[in-house]
């Protein structure tokens, strides 16, 4: 009889359950994507430069090298100072092949001389002296420019504002969209920020460019970089 009287009660408590579930109605919601960015000035600049040098061999081809690019990391390490850092990104020695005609016979190519290639970094948060820093490096043996870019290092301020306005037009949108369809805004049920917001550094990049073509007095302008930021907001409508 107890048992009889325990499955009714569970039975009953199931059903009323499962008839609440069907008289509640699913909570209406609206998501939204919204977008913010600042620009501002950088307060950081990344240079890279680098010495090529040729010779009959490998072992030529790298002492040139060595010395040259002796000379312009230590010229950089004075100009920059105690504003930045200068650091080696890449090195390399390469044979260089004959040039042969179309037709010529199958023969394995001839090796004629080796190249030597050292990639100097530059970076340095003494913005207004880019054009002398490259001035320097020209001067100190630098025969190629691979790419200048200026960034932000102090990001945090930039963040906050880049994700402010991200949120500020994120309501912006569940407002229009509300208004748009006769409904209410209710309150905030979720919110995600994704990824970090994102630095645009200002890219004046010249890969290949001779240093030898520029001039004397190079001048630069450091413009403004662009920080950007998304958030994800879900509203719940409102009865």
């Amino acid at each position: 009889m107890i048992r009889r009287i325990v499955a009714a009660v569970a039975l009953s408590v199931f059903t009323s359950a499962a008839v609440l579930a069907q008289e509640t109605p699913p909570r209406r919601t609206v998501a939204v994507t919204g977008e913010g960015e600042v620009k501002v000035a950088p307060d950081s600049a990344v240079l890279s430069f680098a010495v090529e040098t040729a010779a009959p061999t490998a072992a030529a081809a790298g002492a040139e090298n060595a010395r040259k690019s002796t000379v312009l990391t230590e010229a950089l390490k004075k100009e920059i100072g105690a504003n930045g850092k200068v650091s080696t990104t890449r090195y390399s020695v390469d044979p260089v092949y004959e040039q042969r005609e179309r037709g010529a016979a199958t023969a394995p190519p001839r090796i004629t001389g080796y190249v030597a290639r050292n990639q100097v970094r530059a970076e340095t948060s003494a913005i207004d002296s880019v054009g002398k820093l490259i001035d320097v490096a020209t001067q100190a043996g630098a025969n190629q420019i691979d790419g200048l870019d200026f960034t932000l290092e102090e990001r945090a301020q930039a963040q906050s504002d880049a994700l402010q306005r991200a949120g500020q037009d994120a309501r912006r949108q569940a407002d229009a969209t509300a208004t748009a369809l006769g409904l209410k805004l209710g309150k905030v049920l979720t919110v995600s920020t994704g990824s970090p917001p994102i630095i645009m550094a200002r890219d004046k990049r010249m890969a290949g460019v001779a240093m030898a073509e520029m001039s004397v007095s190079t001048p630069i302008d450091a413009g403004d970089v662009t920080v950007s930021a998304q958030v994800q907001v879900m509203y719940e409508i409102a009865e």
